[in-house]
Order: C-alpha cells, then structure tokens, then sequence
C-alpha cells in the first residue's frame, strides 16, 4: 500500500531508502508469491514476468504495459541494422 504524508513538518532531510520487495521461492522451483502491489492501481499484487515484476492483470487489461525505449544515443538506421527495438513487458 502507498502512504502519502502530507504534513510538511514531518518532512525527510534524506532521501528514505528504497524498501526491498520479499519474493518467497517454492522449494520445487515452480510456484512464487511476493509482497509487491502492481504500480498502477496499489490494490492487487504485481506479475512477475522473466523477473520483471509488470502492472496486475485488471491494468494489463486496462492497457499499462512497463516499456524499456532503445537508447537516445542510437539512429533509427543502427537500429535497423542491428534489430534493437523498444521491450515491452
């Protein structure tokens, strides 16, 4: 759940640290659960997908998608050359 403080008298000097997400493994290696809520609507738990945790299902449904874009640094033709693409999961 996300908690939003609004009192400004209680506000950090420091920047707080990232909070880890608790993945839990099934001994048999095929079953996962994990703390972790989807980052669009905070209600239901995140998927995890080749070990990226993406949006739940009703937002997968809804559209969201987490997108990794190709580096700025490239041309659309050394793209092309070299089949680099945007990652959608």
């Amino acid at each position: 759940m996300q908690h939003t403080h609004e009192d400004f008298s209680e506000y950090p000097e420091e920047t707080p640290p990232v909070k880890d997400v608790n993945v839990w493994l099934h001994p048999s290696g095929m079953a996962m659960t994990h703390d972790y809520s989807c980052p669009i609507c905070r209600e239901n738990h995140a998927i995890i997908s080749n070990g990226v945790m993406i949006p739940c299902r009703k937002c997968t449904k809804e559209g969201f998608r987490i997108v990794k874009l190709k580096s700025p640094k490239f041309s659309w033709w050394y793209c092309w050359l070299h089949d680099i693409k945007d990652k959608v999961y």
